[in-house]
């Protein structure tokens, strides 16, 4: 996987959120790939690992890809 650690020209965006029950949701994580294909394989390979119960937890870490930067 192509992950770099900071962004210059041409990045894809994978942003992950904490959620708690009763306390709402923050900002965990971001990380940053030279390709969208990769970027967007992160979220869902994450995603298939730790989000895989057939309801939410009290708490969990959600990946997002979130596009481009620019």
């Amino acid at each position: 996987m192509a992950k770099i650690e900071k962004p210059q020209g041409d990045v894809f965006k994978v942003e992950f959120t904490e959620y708690e029950r009763g306390w709402g949701s923050k900002h965990w994580d971001t990380e940053y790939y030279d390709n969208e294909v990769e970027a967007r394989q992160r979220a869902i390979d994450y995603n298939k690992q730790h989000n895989n119960l057939d309801s939410a937890p009290d708490w969990y870490v959600r990946a997002d890809y979130a596009g481009k930067v620019r």
